[in-house]
């Protein structure tokens, strides 16, 4: 009765934390009240607080050694479904607030790097995009030097994971976090047995296969090809452990 209890509890405490982080992304996917006019000094529609996105960073470096290949974090952004096929052709994103305006140039994947700037936390900027945010969703990007191309080491997506959380830890009432922390024991969410992370791929793919040592493991891929499930919390693999895709 007791294992079938903590069983009900695990479930709980998964599903909690994929729809908090599936929150996370759909808040951006609300439509924005009416059309967009680039205006100097216009701050909407913003894809976070800077401050939010602050956490990110501040959740890269305190868990660093998860990928300590790594350099940086990056914020990469993907076209929502309502998104026109050109929505990427003209974009950009800027750090914007009163006393604020800092460009954020993207690279070809659509990915961004956010600078720590304290006059523009002192100014309660945000990160600002020139078009509809409800268009685009945004995950962060760890990539540690020395990974094989075309595939993935999972230390760098646990992190992804903890800078994930990082930011959307702001959004969330207290007692939401608090029931979170009791039900998984830990206030490391990303740590939990039972969480799997659902991670865009790079490409489109049939097949995934956590790779550890002798160990192969297939993860679960969405129907589209365009995403795969990832064991983050299950500490038997390794940080080093690689993904392959077909």
């Amino acid at each position: 009765m007791r294992a079938m209890t903590w069983s009900r509890y695990a479930t709980i405490a998964t599903l909690l934390l994929l729809l908090l982080l599936l929150w996370q992304q759909q808040a951006l996917a609300e439509d924005d009240a009416g059309q967009l006019v680039v205006i100097n000094g216009t701050r909407s529609p913003e894809l976070q607080p800077y401050r939010y996105m602050l956490s990110g960073l501040d959740a890269f470096d305190n868990n660093h050694e998860l990928a300590p290949n790594a350099s940086l974090v990056r914020f990469r952004l993907y076209k929502s479904s309502k998104a026109p096929a050109d929505a990427f052709d003209s974009l950009t994103v800027r750090l914007s607030g009163d006393q604020t305006e800092i460009p954020l140039p993207l690279a070809e994947d659509h990915g961004f790097s956010l600078p720590r700037n304290r006059a523009a936390e002192d100014d309660n900027a945000d990160v600002v995009l020139n078009q509809k945010k409800s268009y685009y969703s945004w995950m962060p990007d760890v990539r540690s030097a020395g990974v094989p191309a075309g595939m993935r080491r999972l230390g760098d997506i646990r992190l992804e994971c903890r800078v994930l959380v990082g930011v959307a830890k702001n959004h969330i009432p207290f007692f939401v976090r608090a029931l979170i922390n009791t039900l998984t024991l830990t206030t490391d969410w990303c740590s939990f047995k039972d969480f799997k992370l659902s991670v865009h791929a790079d490409r489109d793919i049939t097949s995934a296969t956590l790779i550890d040592g002798v160990n192969r493991v297939e993860l679960q891929v969405s129907k589209d090809g365009k995403s795969y499930s990832v064991p983050i919390g299950k500490k038997e693999y390794a940080n080093d452990a690689l993904i392959e895709f077909n």
